[in-house]
This record gives structure tokens, C-alpha cells and sequence, in this order.
């Protein structure tokens, strides 16, 4: 009787868990980047996809198609500091960027021709790095 009664228990649990890996996931915001200083890295709003703003030490001529459109070289040594000043503060006042944590880690940025520029150059160095180790 108790084997029955564990198994029933054990069944129902089972069942309890799976049923919270169907349920639809919430949806989410893919709206905007966000720049986490701490992390050195640029997310698709709320969905944890993010590319490492490091990459851009790896292939720092890659940078050019960003660098057309800020109007600004991303200079060595410090590559990751030059993209994210570029980023944080474009020259051109073309977009802004919204703190969104009080301590200063966080950052809004909208979806634009320049961030969206900027994601797809580090996808694709990432993608070299990466496809090349194989």
C-alpha cells in the first residue's frame, strides 16, 4: 500500500513540475539594448541574449561600419572603453540613454541603425571566434 501511495505521490509531483515547464513563457521585450557596465555587455532588452562588448578587442578593425556611423574611431588601448563612450554618449546627440539602475550599471539604449550596427559587429566577430575553434 505504501509503494501505491509513493508512487501516486511521485506521480503527482512529476506531473506538478511539468506542467510548469509548458506553461507559455512571459514575453519579452526585445525593444531596446541595455549596457551593463559591470558585465561589459549588450542585451537584447529583457531577453538575457547578449554579446560581450570584449569581443570588440579581438577585431578591433572590424569596428569600421561603427565607426561610419558615430562619426568616431574606436581607438585602442582601451577598444571596449572607446565603443562604450560611443555608445553612452554619441557625439551627434542622435539617441538617448537612460540610466536605469541607481547605481550606475545599467543602461537603456534604443534599437537603432547605430546600436543595431554595433550588435551585428560583435555577433559576427563572436561568430569568427567562435566557428574558427571548432
Amino acid at each position: 500500500m505504501q509503494k501505491i501511495l509513493a508512487t501516486a505521490l511521485l506521480a503527482i509531483s512529476l506531473t506538478a513540475c511539468t506542467g510548469d515547464l509548458i506553461k507559455p513563457s512571459e514575453s519579452q521585450d526585445r525593444s531596446y539594448y541595455v549596457v551593463d557596465l559591470k558585465d561589459y555587455s549588450l542585451c537584447l532588452g529583457d531577453t538575457g541574449v547578449c554579446q560581450n562588448l570584449t569581443t570588440i578587442t579581438n577585431s578591433p578593425y572590424k569596428a569600421e561600419a561603427i565607426e561610419a556611423l558615430y562619426q568616431q574611431k574606436v581607438s585602442g588601448p582601451n577598444y571596449r572603453g572607446s565603443l562604450l563612450k560611443m555608445m553612452l554618449r554619441p557625439q551627434d546627440k542622435s539617441y538617448t540613454v537612460e540610466k536605469i539602475s541607481n547605481d550606475g550599471r545599467y543602461y537603456k539604449l534604443p534599437i537603432n541603425e547605430k546600436t543595431q550596427t554595433v550588435w551585428d559587429t560583435l555577433k559576427r566577430i563572436n561568430d569568427t571566434i567562435y566557428q574558427n575553434n571548432s
